[in-house]
């Protein structure tokens, strides 16, 4: 019986008695046990805490549940990393049961390293394999050039019928990696069957299908990809036509990782075969290393960049894996086309920033945009006061909205974003009481603070905002607000009640004894 059967964590049905009697086992017969007892997550939540010895097996590099966690061989560089040892003697230190919530928070910087350094190994083999590769094309003469190339050619052709095989796909790889084939894909036609089709229809096309059994691993099947692109990094411009238009291959990636689905699909409740998803995010993280390459072409790059972001979803995936990736995805298009870029951006570019930053508020994405505030200054993106109303609109249309705006109100380090003081006038002409307090309360100064005309706050609500005003007048007037200021025009706070426009307003806040 399996022993995930006697001890479950959600009821620790195990005596001391037995307890007694399984700790008499030496340790490699505890960790073959503790193979045969699940999956990573459940062997964990069954037997962590339980005593210190138990959880010094299950830590032990030999039974290797933590790399198993990753899905991936016992690196030493791996044990050996900071992050490694941290979350190692988090769970040593645990003497009581895990529930899956708590133990996916202690795992998740486990699959952060993971995916940072795969990104970093697949840059490195990438360059290698690009030298290697116009190496062995530079040795070779054009006849054996041109010969190679058909061969690749009609290999590529035949894998839209051929059933794939390991031979089919080492004769593949042969041909680039020790012959120097190059692929060419023409994909102006709309029939024509190029990389993103292929990668379509023998990868993605399979990410909701749970019940798929391959022929060959999906690892295999990655490994083709990625050689094709070494022979011949423009294939990742080829597209697939969707409509009047064509979408390239990384925008198909990345929709398949951030929206759970292949593009063609249209259900969203389906079910993730989270090997493919696996294979998925290596082959995402290659084409991002390969675009890097392409310097030429940084329209493609930053175009890239705002795919990923646009795909960013509203809700956070409570899958751990899929939930990182998620994330580490969008820092890593960050880190690369933003922060290493450098130089300044066309307009088009910043329009389709700020595109992108909007649909970053809608879904109320404040982790995003505190990663993106973190990175570098977005003055430049902010400075108009049409973009700043834009933004203040989305977050001010239900009591979710500004809840979220809230947020961002109370973190300092995205005062960047929206500067508090073109905040305020725009919050004044939306009577967003509420929010104004919250505003005032954080930067009491702000009470003094003065539009192009020179009217305070007080002043601006009277003079520049229609409607009822009183409880927002009020509350101004007990943050201190000087009633004898003078605006640029020579007017207080006494004259501009008395204007025509003010004669309601001035009755009401006789009414409620404000004045």
């Amino acid at each position: 019986m399996c022993i995930s059967c006697i001890l479950l964590p959600a009821e620790k049905t195990i005596t001391l008695n037995m307890l007694s009697t399984f700790e008499t086992l030496p340790d490699e017969i505890l960790m073959i046990i503790f193979q045969y007892s699940g999956d990573v997550n459940i062997i964990f939540q069954t037997f962590l805490g339980l005593n210190q010895r138990l959880n010094n097996i299950l830590i032990d590099k030999r039974l290797h549940l933590l790399t198993d966690f990753l899905h991936i061989n016992v690196r030493d560089d791996y044990y050996n990393s900071k992050i490694f040892q941290q979350v190692s003697q988090q769970l040593l230190s645990l003497n009581t049961a895990i529930d899956e919530k708590n133990l996916s928070q202690i795992l998740q910087p486990l699959l952060s390293f993971h995916i940072q350094q795969k990104y970093i190994q697949l840059g490195h083999e990438l360059q290698s394999s690009l030298a290697k590769f116009e190496s062995i094309r530079q040795q070779s003469t054009n006849d054996e050039i041109l010969k190679v190339d058909h061969e690749l050619q009609t290999q590529f052709i035949n894998l839209k019928t051929t059933p794939i095989t390991i031979e089919y796909i080492q004769h593949m790889k042969s041909l680039v990696l020790t012959k120097g084939a190059r692929l060419e894909c023409d994909d102006y036609e709309l029939c024509q069957f190029n990389l993103t089709k292929a990668v379509n229809e023998r990868l993605l096309d399979h990410i909701n299908d749970t019940e798929t059994k391959t022929s060959v691993p999906i690892n295999s099947l990655i490994q083709l990809f990625q050689t094709l692109i070494i022979s011949n990094l423009f294939l990742l411009k080829n597209r697939d036509y969707v409509g009047n238009g064509g979408c390239h291959l990384q925008y198909f990636v990345v929709y398949t990782l951030y929206r759970l689905r292949c593009f063609y699909y249209s259900t969203y409740s389906m079910p993730v075969h989270m090997k493919y998803y696996r294979a998925t995010v290596d082959l995402c993280l290659f084409v991002i290393q390969a675009w890097k390459q392409m310097s030429e072409n940084e329209y493609y790059i930053e175009q890239n960049m705002f795919d990923v972001l646009e795909m960013v979803p509203r809700e956070i995936n409570q899958n751990v894996f899929i939930q990182t990736v998620q994330c580490e995805i969008y820092k890593i298009v960050i880190d690369e086309y933003i922060v290493q870029a450098n130089k300044p951006w066309e307009d088009y570019f910043k329009y389709s920033f700020r595109r992108v930053f909007k649909h970053l508020i809608k879904n109320n994405r404040l982790d995003v945009i505190k990663y993106i505030c973190h990175c570098f200054r977005l003055q430049d993106f902010f400075n108009e006061p049409k973009m700043i109303r834009e933004c203040v609109n989305l977050m001010t249309r239900n009591q979710l909205e500004r809840r979220f705006l809230s947020s961002i109100m109370d973190d300092t380090s995205l005062d960047l974003v929206f500067c508090k003081k073109d905040l305020i006038f725009i919050l004044l002409d939306k009577k967003e009481r509420k929010l104004l307090e919250k505003i005032f309360q954080l930067s009491p100064c702000l009470i003094h603070q003065l539009d192009e005309d020179g009217n305070d706050p007080l002043l601006y609500i009277c003079l520049k905002v229609s409607g009822c005003r009183h409880r927002i007048i009020e509350f101004l007037i007990k943050m201190g607000s000087d009633l004898q200021r003078r605006n640029y025009q020579g007017q207080s706070f006494t004259d501009v009640l008395q204007l025509h426009r003010n004669k309601k307003l001035l009755r009401t806040l006789f009414e409620h004894e404000i004045i």
